[in-house]
């Protein structure tokens, strides 16, 4: 049974070697408003789970090990790890939470200025889903790993965001979890009065997201070249790999590197979030 006094906002992500980025992360989305943070950690072998527990974050933060390699006995796919930690997630925390988000350590959720992401989402009406496409940042030139925040080092993006989405939804009407769409209770699409679609989940890929944004999701895709070689020499944390791997990424390098745009949100939000904070 859900909590009848559940409030605020989880956030939900599995991470891997996120020592580097994870504290900026951690804050950014405390700024934002986040109740709590649930990190499933994916067999980190650097400072990540050290960086966890030294943060202010720290108290509000549950870290799950999640090194999970499972196959269907049936049918002998390959269980996916972020659909895993996300039922994970769900039924086990989510009767206690309004909201919870599905991003990853390279996602930011940013609001429109002076909001919460919980402010952001009841400007719309509260609906039970919100489906948020990836605006996708490039390499800002950045050949090797700069010093200093993400969201000051990377701000040029591709013009118009990419179909894919991750999601903010009620925990308690989910039916069915995926990696980029929620299936939930009595769902269906609707059109706020601003303009911002609410999509069913046929229709999440569609154009028409952009035309109003109560949170922006910024994507640091790329980050710097370097990294980029790096992830594409890990691999996918699901499945797959090799070439066809390679060649997917290159393609969505290609599509945001073509003709990238500034976008300082991020930045903006993250200065005054921090004002705001220090008068309170």
């Amino acid at each position: 049974m859900p909590d009848v006094a559940r409030k605020g906002l989880a956030i939900v992500a599995i991470a891997k070697n996120e020592a580097d980025y994870i504290a900026e992360w951690l804050e950014f989305h405390s700024l934002a408003g986040t109740s709590r943070f649930i990190i499933y950690d994916n067999g980190s072998v650097d400072e990540t789970i050290a960086v966890i527990k030294a943060s202010p974050q720290a108290s509000i933060t549950s870290i799950i090990p999640w090194k999970l390699q499972g196959t269907d006995p049936l049918t002998k796919r390959r269980i996916s790890q972020q659909i895993g930690a996300y039922a994970h997630a769900i039924t086990t925390f989510g009767m206690h939470f309004q909201r919870m988000a599905f991003i990853d350590i390279d996602e930011f959720l940013v609001p429109q200025r002076g909001l919460s992401i919980m402010e952001a989402i009841a400007s719309v009406g509260n609906p039970d889903i919100l489906s948020l496409p990836w605006h996708m940042f490039g390499h800002n030139g950045h050949s090797t790993q700069p010093d200093g925040l993400v969201i000051h080092n990377y701000t040029m993006r591709a013009p118009m965001p990419f179909r894919r989405s991750k999601c903010i939804v009620d925990p308690c009407v989910v039916t069915g979890v995926s990696v980029h769409a929620f299936d939930l209770m009595n769902s269906k699409s609707e059109v706020s009065k601003l303009g911002w679609r609410l999509f069913s989940k046929k229709k999440r890929r569609h154009a028409d997201l952009v035309k109003y944004q109560p949170i922006q999701l910024n994507h640091y895709y790329l980050r710097s070249k370097e990294e980029l070689e790096k992830k594409l020499s890990r691999g996918p944390v699901n499945y797959g790999g090799g070439q066809e791997y390679r060649s997917r990424i290159l393609g969505r390098v290609a599509g945001i590197e073509a003709n990238p745009i500034e976008d300082t949100r991020a930045i903006e939000y993250y200065i005054d979030a921090q004002k705001r904070s220090n008068r309170g």
